[in-house]
């Protein structure tokens, strides 16, 4: 996978480099020398790659230098691929002022993205947002009526190390500020192993609602991007997060469920494991998390991944809402369009089907690159609602 990993980067990098440097460079620079320094960012890239030896990206003080070589590389290889294939569209006519077209579209489109891709590393990535939301329920109970939840998801905590700590205590702040009644979390804590939490210990148990946090587990959060040297010792890591998220006072729910009451009314909030299309882990058991639920109670599914929704909560349920993440809105997002969407069925907002509801998160950390631009980070307040009579 590392190898084949390595040979996709590496023609990223250099087919759009030859089409510019047989196109261009050779027509206009005359000196052999300076042709050869138009690789030169290349050959840079290149080394920092085999310097920082992505292989080892999973540790958690390693993560950093990963992040920043894929912000350098997409600055790189993006311009350079969208100029490579505007401008060779350009040529397929043989016409010169289409030619002269295309270029300009190609050096404009180019431009662009850099200034995109800056903004994301530079500001988008920490532009935390909160979104306000409220839905209506027919079978809301009435001590209910304005009962409000501030969920998070995909925090990938590992991203926030080497000069960004701080933005972890504002996510926190952020999400105390709402003053919910309950928060919840949708998963994805950590990118890699547990001992990507060591460190912001205070930070995370500082998270405080009347009613408690609610946690599941994400696929990120099953130890499944890194080798072990067996198999006990990566289900010892995950068991080492499970009990962290208890240690910051989080009511963890692996296939279970909770009872929120007030007064002689109450709801369930329910918890699920990661439940995703291969290669992700499908784990989540919605008869064990359901089982001793009292028909009719108004139940909150939190279930990290959307797909869940489609293909078991509502077959297989009468669930009201359900809360995932797990998407990012691909951490890019014009316009309400994301390439992600390619993917996902449903990858940001609300979606319903009958009396079913799902809410996606576009979440509130960055995985792999610490990038967002549009999809910005975002907290959600959700303010539950009775429907009138």
């Amino acid at each position: 996978m590392f190898i084949k990993t390595i040979a996709l980067l590496l023609a990223l990098l250099f087919l759009p480099d030859i089409y510019i440097y047989f196109m261009y460079i050779v027509k206009w620079v005359k000196s052999g020398l300076w042709r050869c320094l138009f690789f030169l960012p290349t050959i840079l890239l290149i080394i920092y790659m085999l310097t920082i030896r992505i292989g080892t990206a999973a540790a958690p003080d390693h993560q950093h230098a990963v992040g920043v070589f894929f912000i350098i590389f997409l600055c790189i290889c993006v311009p350079k691929a969208m100029f490579f294939i505007i401008d060779g569209i350009g040529h397929l006519f043989h016409v010169q002022l289409l030619e002269r077209v295309f270029r300009i579209v190609a050096m404009a489109a180019s431009g662009t993205a850099v200034l995109i891709l800056i903004t994301g590393y530079c500001w988008g990535r920490n532009h935390f947002v909160v979104h306000q939301q409220t839905f209506v329920f027919d079978n809301l109970p009435p001590a209910f009526d304005g009962y409000r939840i501030a969920f998070f998801s995909d925090l990938h905590i590992g991203t926030f190390r080497q000069g960004n700590e701080k933005d972890v205590q504002t996510i926190a702040d952020l999400i105390n500020a709402q003053e919910a009644d309950a928060i919840m979390f949708g998963g994805d804590l950590v990118n890699y192993q547990c001992a990507e939490v060591y460190g912001f210990e205070q930070q995370l148990s500082s998270l405080k609602a009347k009613d408690g946090v609610f946690s599941i587990m994400g696929n990120h959060d099953y130890s499944s991007y890194i080798r072990y040297a067996s198999e006990e010792e990566k289900q010892a890591d995950i068991k080492k997060l499970e009990a962290k998220q208890r240690e910051f006072g989080w009511t963890l729910l692996l296939n279970e469920h909770s009872i929120i009451r007030r007064g002689n009314d109450s709801i369930a909030v329910v918890g699920v494991e990661n439940d995703g299309k291969p290669p992700f882990p499908s784990l989540g058991d919605l008869p064990k998390a359901t089982k001793g639920i009292a028909d009719g109670t108004f139940c909150i599914l939190l279930t990290h991944d959307p797909t869940h929704w489609r293909r078991k909560v509502i077959p297989e349920t009468n669930i009201s809402l359900s809360l995932a993440g797990h998407t990012h809105a691909g951490q890019f997002k014009v316009f309400g369009w994301s390439p992600v969407k390619y993917v996902y069925g449903e990858w940001s907002g609300a979606y319903t089907e009958g009396d079913q509801m799902l809410d996606v998160s576009d979440g509130v950390g960055a995985v792999m690159f610490p990038f967002r631009f549009g999809a910005w980070p975002e907290v959600n307040v959700i303010t539950l609602r009775r429907k009138a009579p």
